[in-house]
């Protein structure tokens, strides 16, 4: 459990506004439990948000073609 925040939706409603800041708003669950998981093993909102983002970051294909 992550002892700086007094619930997950606490922490939950950080994670969002951070997301939201950032324009990462799309990264966020709908449902909102898809997150539960780095609250329980203790991870910030904002290192949940950024572990995210770079997942999500497109990085090619792979291909070797591109710049």
């Amino acid at each position: 459990m992550n002892s700086n925040y007094k619930s997950y939706q606490v922490w939950f409603d950080e994670f969002k506004r951070l997301a939201i800041a950032e324009d990462l708003a799309w990264l966020v669950s709908s449902e909102g439990d898809g997150h539960k998981k780095a609250f329980e093993h203790g991870d910030s909102p904002a290192e949940e948000l950024m572990t995210l983002a770079d997942m999500a970051e497109w990085r090619g294909c792979g291909c070797g073609g591109g710049s």
